[in-house]
């Protein structure tokens, strides 16, 4: 999620002039700003009701609907004819990507007591991770007379990796959820959060 969000974060001001929005440098960073404030609007508007599908459907098929849409609109941002359409597919990244809540909510339902602080860090972990290295991917493969934008090529790397990220989810992550969990409602497991609501608890730590 975090390669996802801030893969083009070194070259937005780039991005802007690609697109004509503006000539004046002054309003390049304002006008660049919208890629960044799409995302995290439609993150924010969505991020409530994906915690409360994950506890119907599972926190799995969640997370899988966040990576698909990492993938989808990756590319879609990579081949968008206009700002609008980039700025669209920014929020719609955004809208079905609830990805980091989901995670730290499946930690205590999957993850003995012993290694939740690890379990938990490894999410933070890999958010650092994504954030430093998603703005180096995204300023390497910025390639002019690229298909679509200068970014294409980077949106396709993205995009491979919210492939493979989705395919192991599918293998190996069980779909847990908390309204089906073995542990009696509002009791903790094995000494941790109750599963019941843990969602909304997983929301607030993001």
């Amino acid at each position: 999620e975090p390669a996802c969000r801030r893969r083009h974060s070194s070259r937005l001001a780039l991005q802007v002039l690609f697109f004509g929005v503006t000539e004046d440098k002054r309003a390049l960073g304002y006008t660049a700003g919208f890629f960044i404030s799409a995302f995290m609007l439609g993150r924010m508007i969505s991020s409530y009701p994906l915690g409360l599908a994950s506890d119907i459907y599972g926190r799995r098929a969640v997370i899988q609907l966040g990576l698909v849409s990492c993938l989808v609109f990756q590319l879609l941002f990579g081949l968008a004819p206009t700002f609008g359409t980039a700025i669209l597919s920014r929020f719609l990244m955004g809208a079905f990507n609830g990805i980091i809540g989901v995670s730290k909510a499946a930690v205590p339902e999957l993850v003995p007591p012993a290694d939740r602080a690890r379990a938990m860090s490894a999410i933070t972990g890999m958010w650092g991770l994504g954030t430093i290295f998603g703005p180096v991917l995204g300023g390497l493969l910025w390639i002019p007379g690229s298909p679509g934008t200068p970014c294409f090529w980077s949106s396709v790397v993205g995009a491979a990796i919210s492939a493979v990220a989705l395919i192991a989810v599918g293998t190996f992550m069980p779909n847990t959820r908390g309204r089906s969990a073995t542990v009696p409602p509002g009791s903790a497991p094995s000494g941790g959060m109750p599963v019941q609501g843990a969602v909304s608890r997983g929301v607030e730590m993001q």
